[in-house]
């Protein structure tokens, strides 16, 4: 079967990718409004060492397992540990796919911290 594609502008590409990937600088403002929902798709492990705070830890193998956990109502960033990570924008196409508003944190906590800002930890 063969299907067609069709082609997506730059100016369309661009849209879209701004409008659903977040800046730490971006994050750090909607986190202070408590406009966001904040999620870490890191291991657990990963997750006590250090994290951003206000995150839930729900890692990535786990996000439909947890869908009542997450809010309808709210945009939901998702972030993992640095730009090649793939997690992320994984989850978030899963939560999408299930309705939710989602958002990823551009380069994870590695770059939240390059940034300056500060990472919390469960130890």
């Amino acid at each position: 079967m063969i299907t067609e594609t069709k082609e997506m502008s730059a100016v369309d590409y661009f849209k879209a990718k701004l409008q659903f990937e977040t800046t730490p600088h971006e994050l750090s403002s909607a986190l202070e409004k408590k406009s966001v929902f904040l999620v870490d798709v890191r291991d657990s492990e990963s997750y006590k060492k250090e994290h951003i705070t206000g995150s839930m830890n729900i890692p990535f193998a786990d996000i439909v397992s947890n869908l009542s956990k997450l809010p309808k109502d709210k945009t939901i960033v998702l972030y993992c540990w640095n730009i090649t990570c793939a997690l992320a924008p994984k989850a978030a196409l899963m939560l999408a796919e299930k309705g939710f508003k989602v958002q990823e944190l551009v380069g994870g906590i590695a770059e939240w911290k390059s940034k300056g800002f500060s990472v919390g930890s469960s130890k």
